[in-house]
C-alpha cells in the first residue's frame, strides 16, 4: 500500500495528475461508489470516462458528458487542495511503511 501511495504522490508532485482527496467525513456523495474523469480535447468533443466496481464507461454522448459535470464540481468542492490531498497522502504511506495503519 505505501509503495502505491508513494507512487500516486510522486506523480502528483511532477504535475503528471492534480490529486484531490474527499475527506470521509463529508458523507455520502455522488461519486461514493465512482469516479469520473472529465476530458477536454482542442480538436475534439469532450468525453467522460466513469469507472466503478467492475466496470468502466467511456462516454462521448454530450448530454451524458454535460451529466457528469455536476457531480464532479460538487465533489472538488468538498475535497481538500492538491497541496494539502498530496500531505496526507504521504503521512498515510508514511503510517503503512512503520506498520502503523
Amino acid at each position: 500500500m505505501a509503495e502505491q501511495l508513494r507512487k500516486i504522490s510522486d506523480m502528483a508532485e511532477v504535475g503528471r495528475l492534480r490529486l484531490h482527496v474527499l475527506p470521509f467525513g463529508i458523507g455520502a456523495h455522488a461519486l461514493i461508489e465512482s469516479m469520473v474523469t472529465l476530458m477536454r480535447f482542442t480538436d475534439a468533443a469532450p468525453v467522460a470516462y466513469v469507472e466503478g466496481l467492475r466496470t468502466g464507461n467511456l462516454m462521448d454522448d454530450p448530454t451524458l458528458v454535460s451529466s457528469c459535470q455536476p457531480a464532479y464540481d460538487l465533489a472538488m468542492g468538498d475535497a481538500v487542495s492538491h497541496y494539502e490531498s498530496l500531505a496526507l497522502i504521504r503521512a498515510i504511506a508514511e503510517e503503512h511503511e512503520h506498520g502503523q495503519h
